[in-house]
């Protein structure tokens, strides 16, 4: 599924992106988190339907839903040259993973039930908003871990990749602990990002898949922390 690979691919040439879609900071962080808050919002309805419907995607299906339709989607957004071409990026990539958020979340029901789910929510939602805090409190500190969290997060793609292969590496525990710090800084991190590249619209859509990304990545791992070994 493209998690941690999608957010991977998100950096940045935004520092430098212009145009006649500016906005004044406090419009551009009104809608960066406007067009967060509702990506999550719609995942939220896409897996309930999911859930209710049944749907449970084949292999084929379930590679297109998370991974291919997901990277056009990004690659969409990141090189778009208007708004709307940037929103129509940022739909390829929530509308897949809405739909296969609902069998995800069938199975974590099955073992750990809606207290499990409900825990790795607002645990998710508490961290977000704590980070989002810091981000914008002290950006300085946020700027000198870009470097870092992205060779953080190549690592982890490889620990996921390696995993396939490595039976006793898919199951190391302290990877899923890893994963949730890379995502819990890079929310701050994206925060930061918000208040220093040029306030236009395009930018706004690209931050917002960014920190749409950390935060789905982030209920993910915690599902897996929180849910039964056995």
């Amino acid at each position: 599924m493209a998690t941690a690979d999608s957010r991977s691919i998100l950096a940045s040439n935004l520092w430098d992106r212009t145009g006649d879609d500016t906005l004044s900071r406090r419009a551009f962080l009104g809608l960066t988190g406007g067009l967060t808050l509702y990506g999550l919002a719609l995942n939220a309805v896409l897996a309930a339907w999911a859930l209710q419907a049944q749907f449970r995607p084949g292999t084929i299906l379930f590679l297109v839903l998370g991974l291919a339709l997901p990277m056009i989607g990004i690659f969409t957004a990141r090189r778009a040259k208007t708004m709307p071409v940037a929103l129509l990026g940022y739909h390829l990539l929530l509308i897949p993973f809405g739909l296969i958020l609902g069998p995800i979340l069938e199975t974590y029901l099955r073992v750990g039930g809606t207290a499990l789910v409900m825990r790795a929510l607002m645990l998710t939602g508490c961290t977000t908003g704590v980070m989002t805090l810091l981000g914008l409190s002290y950006p300085k500190v946020f700027e000198k871990l870009g470097g870092v969290l992205f060779a953080a997060l190549i690592a982890l793609v490889v620990l996921r990749v390696l995993g396939f292969f490595i039976p006793s590496l898919a199951a190391a525990g302290w990877i899923e602990w890893l994963a949730a710090g890379i995502f819990t800084l890079y929310i701050g991190y994206d925060c930061h990002r918000a208040m220093a590249i040029p306030a236009t619209g395009r930018n706004a859509v690209d931050v917002a898949i960014s920190l749409y990304l950390d935060i789905f990545n982030l209920f993910l791992t915690l599902l897996r922390i929180l849910s039964p070994r056995d």
